[in-house]
């Protein structure tokens, strides 16, 4: 399984200008057709990372926050790709997409479905949207490998974990990419929708505990707020590595 992270950022850097050293909106290519979110300028950002428009067949919606689903950049790309597009996103995501060449399909939690060469499985995750809609992580199972792709959101909802142990039927994930937007910036643990990098180490240690995952699982760190994390890219990745895990960069490609 290749994932290329077409943007890594949050929502607090500038996408208005594009200053050098920008994070794009968090959006990751999964194989060659599925794409993750598509929000604030990511059409730009696939172009930069030489990703045709043609070879998203699917793109799967986390949240409908517009840093990552916004129903002018998601047309832009149908457009771009002059193929019809098949959106999976929560119902009241899909309502908000003019009319064209899309197939809406919407997510529910437990559901499993075919994606390109994937099979993917919608999961609830603790991310507020707004009353009434819901966010979601995604188990990714394709060429035999698992990944769980646990961006936006903090922690893990006890339904998720359910879903998550059911659908694993024993086999530890092989990757996760988590939402590490606070990376070491302490925060209110009780009331938080994002993590920080001390959350994610109680999850890596709870996960292998009940066999989610095992010490060869990799962790891929992404969603990364500008102002929370060191300033340098250099600082950066040396504070990912003390966490055991991979700092996610625009345009990187790697296999899981």
């Amino acid at each position: 399984m290749t994932l290329t992270f077409v943007g890594t950022g949050a929502a607090d850097w500038d996408w208005q200008s594009f200053p050098p050293g920008t994070r794009g909106a968090c959006a990751t290519l999964v194989g060659s057709s599925c794409l993750i979110d598509c929000g604030t300028a990511t059409p730009r950002n696939l172009a930069a990372a030489g990703i045709r428009p043609a070879a998203v067949r699917n793109l799967l919606v986390t949240h409908a926050h517009p840093d990552h689903f916004r129903p002018d950049a998601v047309a832009e790309l149908a457009r771009a790709a002059r193929r019809t597009l098949r959106v999976w996103a929560s119902p009241l995501a899909l309502a908000e997409l003019p009319d064209g060449p899309f197939e809406k399909r919407p997510l529910e939690a437990g559901r499993a479905f075919p994606a390109g060469a994937a099979r993917v499985t919608a999961l609830p995750a603790n991310h507020f949207v707004r009353a009434g809609d819901a966010s979601f992580h995604f188990l990714v199972v394709a060429g035999g490998r698992r990944l769980l792709y646990a961006t936006d959101g903090a922690w893990m909802l006890a339904e998720e974990k359910r879903l998550l142990a059911a659908a694993l039927k024993g086999a530890p994930l092989d990757a996760v990419v988590w939402d590490a937007t606070r990376g070491a910036t302490p925060g209110d643990y009780r009331f938080a929708d994002h993590n920080n990098l001390k959350m994610i180490d109680a999850l890596r240690l709870g996960m292998e505990g009940c066999g989610l995952a095992a010490p060869a699982t990799r962790h891929i760190f992404t969603h990364i707020s500008r102002q929370l994390w060191p300033r340098t890219p250099s600082a950066r990745r040396r504070l990912a590595e003390r966490h055991g895990g991979l700092l996610a960069e625009d345009g990187l490609t790697l296999s899981v």
